[in-house]
């Protein structure tokens, strides 16, 4: 976050601020992206007090980002409430061979439920993953997971990826993100 700020600052962009007695820009980014996982295609929402033209922004910002972060596209949205993540798309590249099987995929989104334990603040709480798990696709050497946010959470993909494979698997593979899906919630 601090890198855009820095580069909107730079690169003269009038950008919203919050109110209150320690002002912020409003930039937002979605949805967090977790330690040790890519991210190919992220979404940063800005607002601005008077409109620009979505390809001047990322023109102008573009320019002002370090080496490593490009602006692939922009888009005008209606003045709203933020959007929410609506699913979100993860390449897994496995590092050995040995992918799951089509067979084995088909029999895993055939069960009702997918319990894991998440652990928190020293507690172990169980999760239904199958209900975001959208649909998974088998590339050369890996796969692709999409997975939706349901009201509970959202499955995070190496859970997805050790209750698929089992803990065996366990950092054989890379995660990268390579789309967030947005749902406007006006």
């Amino acid at each position: 976050m601090k890198v855009f700020e820095r580069a909107i600052r730079r690169a003269n962009i009038p950008i919203a601020m919050s109110k209150g007695f320690n002002p912020h820009p409003k930039l937002s980014i979605p949805i967090a992206l977790s330690v040790g996982i890519a991210g190919k295609d992220e979404v940063l929402e800005l607002e601005l007090p008077e409109s620009m033209p979505p390809e001047i922004l990322a023109e102008r910002l573009g320019r002002q980002l370090p080496k490593g972060i490009h602006i692939l596209s922009g888009e005008a949205m209606p003045c709203s409430p933020r959007s929410s993540v609506c699913d979100v798309l993860y390449e897994v590249v496995f590092k050995d061979p040995g992918l799951p099987t089509t067979e084995r995929i088909s029999e895993f989104l055939q069960q009702s439920s997918i319990i894991v334990n998440r652990t928190k603040d020293g507690y172990s709480k169980p999760f239904d993953i199958r209900p975001s798990i959208q649909e998974i696709t088998v590339t050369p050497n890996g796969l692709i997971l999409s997975i939706k946010m349901e009201s509970e959470g959202m499955a995070r993909p190496e859970e997805v990826i050790h209750s698929l494979c089992g803990n065996e698997k366990k950092g054989l593979f890379e995660i990268t993100r390579i789309k967030v899906n947005l749902s406007s919630s006006a």
